[in-house]
């Protein structure tokens, strides 16, 4: 089933990208009254033809990108009464905005969608923190200030980083991403008191512990922050068939009151017990129906990334939504701060990848940071099992990525192209077609070169879970 809705995920998402971005280059050529002879969604053998009026609109097989085909001297013969039409015959600035209209739309059209998603509204889980873990970067910049702040056993919510509002534990992981990638030795945290709504900015917190390399560390934990997390009952939600509670008559709605006589307060405690016993058989004393029964659940025994055996019950937790409500929060925007909002998102993504480009290219960071069409489809997959923000979320992300990708000076792309016509402006007359042909062979290694790559890192991401 995943692997249909990442199949399902992939073309959707990379079709309608796909489209927008030769749209572009669509409208601005139609405007210049050029001959189009085909648009097409897809490379490969096409599965939908219709033929417009001088336009064939194809949509291929291949989901992997697509076309726009113009009548061109070098490529074919053009009829006499066409010639003005064809791209060669255009001046190098029509050709210049023909080609950037493919990446500034996708540019454009990110800027729009994430403005959409904040006018539907982001949900997330408050930066609640009552504890400091201790010896920590946060405790010791804590210290370190002599503001006689403490933390433990106080309500703080975090409301800036770096001076930039957040309003949930994900668009504080946002600021430490772009902190990270900007190479940025350390960080400042506003934080505001629940209680008595007083603030205190925490400055100077080391990002020493944090590996940007290692995308699946807990950052806020290597930070010394402790989220302050709902209590949640021991009731127990889906149960895995054939799994050991399963096995045992456990079943959905069951309240688990003690494990090995151990009492058990809540799901914290539960997870705690059932993962340090690996393997082992433990007595359940659990209530339903109002009445108290046990049974003997024998727990599989599996092993984390660390190497570290843990016990697991086949079970998931039911949760209350009343019980989440006060640690959760959604963020609407009306339709003009949606836009600004989304404008400084996307600037914000823009730089933040430019930055990461030049440190791959200067091994400052690891190139297994790039990601491959398989990974595209897995998270393609989840977003549209997550819903509509999610699925927006990421559309976003992946048009910025496809225009900002298209605006590198690769030959192949279009940001080659738009460094031949830049040369062709200074100089007055277009690159020698040898110089041309080897540009293109070069492009053509380095993007062959850099999907297998991408590929790679998508198979060893998938060997390690």
């Amino acid at each position: 089933m995943n692997i249909f809705w990442s199949l399902i995920g992939f073309v959707l998402v990379m079709g309608i990208i796909v489209t927008i971005h030769e749209w572009g280059h669509y409208q601005v050529a139609r405007f210049f009254n050029l001959k189009i002879l085909k648009f097409s969604i897809g490379f490969g053998k096409p599965i939908y033809s219709r033929k417009g009026k001088e336009t064939e609109f194809v949509v291929a097989q291949i989901p992997l990108g697509g076309y726009v085909k113009f009548a061109d001297e070098r490529e074919e013969l053009v009829a006499e009464e066409d010639l003005h039409r064809a791209f060669n015959r255009q001046s190098v600035y029509k050709r210049f905005a023909i080609v950037a209209a493919g990446p500034v739309i996708n540019l454009v059209f990110a800027w729009i969608v994430f403005a959409i998603m904040y006018m539907v509204g982001v949900s997330g889980m408050k930066p609640l923190v009552n504890e400091v873990v201790p010896n920590s970067a946060l405790e010791h910049a804590i210290q370190s200030q002599q503001n006689n702040l403490h933390l433990n056993n106080q309500a703080w919510s975090v409301s800036k980083v770096n001076s930039k509002d957040v309003y949930s534990w994900q668009t504080v992981h946002q600021q430490l991403l772009q902190s990270l990638a900007n190479g940025e030795s350390n960080v400042s945290f506003r934080l505001q008191s629940l209680q008595s709504n007083q603030y205190v900015d925490v400055n100077n917190v080391s990002l020493s512990a944090i590996d940007i390399n290692q995308p699946k560390q807990n950052w806020l934990a290597l930070l010394g922050f402790v989220p302050t997390k709902p209590v949640v009952p021991a009731v127990l939600g889906e149960v895995l068939k054939n799994g050991p509670a399963d096995k045992a008559g456990l079943i959905s709605g069951d309240k688990v009151l003690s494990i090995d006589e151990k009492p058990i307060q809540n799901w914290q405690d539960f997870v705690k017990v059932v993962q340090s016993n690996p393997g082992q058989s433990v007595k359940v004393e659990f209530e339903r129906d109002l009445a108290v029964f046990n049974a003997v659940v024998k727990l599989k025994k599996t092993t984390q990334e660390d190497g570290k055996a843990v016990g697991k019950m086949g079970v998931g937790v039911f949760i209350d939504e009343n019980t989440l409500k006060p640690y959760f929060i959604n963020v609407k925007y009306g339709f003009f701060e949606a836009f600004e909002k989304a404008y400084q998102r996307s600037v914000d993504l823009v730089v933040m990848s430019l930055v990461m480009i030049k440190r791959m290219v200067i091994g400052e960071v690891s190139v297994k940071n790039i990601s491959g069409p398989v990974s595209i489809a897995q998270f393609s997959g989840q977003a549209i099992q997550s819903g509509l923000v999610a699925f927006l979320s990421l559309l976003g992300l992946l048009s910025l990525s496809i225009g900002i990708l298209n605006l590198l000076p690769i030959p192949v792309l279009d940001g080659g192209h738009l460094v031949y016509f830049l040369i062709e402006m200074i100089k007055g007359s277009p690159v020698g077609e040898r110089v041309m042909v080897a540009g293109q062979t070069v492009g053509l290694i380095m993007i062959i070169g850099l999907t297998f790559f991408a590929l790679f890192n998508d198979v060893i991401r998938i060997s390690h879970g």
